[in-house]
């Protein structure tokens, strides 16, 4: 038996305008956040999309993600960024519950900018909107859609998930409490109005 050192295929995608389709929605769970000594603990979502035109060294199609408060609050992210996507405001049924299977499948234009961060450079998502009138659509995404949810544990889908992902969702308080099993269905969070859950 050799062990050998491998260098990852992953990179970083290129910055510019680029078509990509929603092909994962996964519930982090209610996440611990420190800002200037305040702790606070909000219910988080990772959208991820397949870029369209963007592979990697094995031709494989790059993903990129985007973390958020699951919440349709007035200065939510998330709002902001579903609203320029699909090209109009929420009614207020829609803001009363969205169904997040709703985005699963769906193509949008991603803008992805450079970022200096503490581990150098990053591309994020800078904004996201519908695809211009005339752009095609892009083909079918080649890497597998599916939604996870902790309120709906899917063993099949946990198991599918990168060690880094079932790390950050372990973190969670549904998931950080001895007494909550992966198998088992974990208590929901309290909601306030802010915090409209997908």
């Amino acid at each position: 038996m050799e062990w050998k050192a491998t260098e990852s295929t992953w990179k970083q995608p290129e910055a510019g305008n680029w078509p990509a389709t929603c092909i994962r929605i996964i519930d982090l769970g209610t996440q611990k956040r420190e800002y200037q000594g305040e702790i606070s603990y909000r219910r988080q979502s990772l959208i991820i999309w397949e870029i369209d035109g963007q592979t990697d060294d094995k031709g494989q199609p790059i993903t990129i993600s985007k973390a958020y408060t699951a919440s349709l609050g007035d200065k939510a992210n998330l709002r902001k960024d579903l609203e320029s996507w699909r090209g109009r405001p929420f009614t207020s049924s829609e803001l009363a519950g969205f169904d997040v299977k709703n985005l699963l499948g769906k193509a949008c234009l991603l803008n992805l900018i450079k970022t200096q961060g503490q581990k150098g450079e990053k591309t994020v998502i800078s904004t996201i909107s519908a695809l211009p009138k005339g752009m095609p659509i892009p083909p079918a995404p080649v890497n597998s859609q599916y939604i996870y949810s902790l309120d709906n544990h899917d063993q099949n889908i946990w198991d599918a998930l990168s060690d880094g992902l079932k790390g950050w969702i372990n973190r969670s308080q549904e998931r950080s409490q001895p007494e909550q099993p992966m198998n088992s269905t974990p208590s929901r969070p309290s909601i306030t109005d802010d915090d409209i859950p997908f």
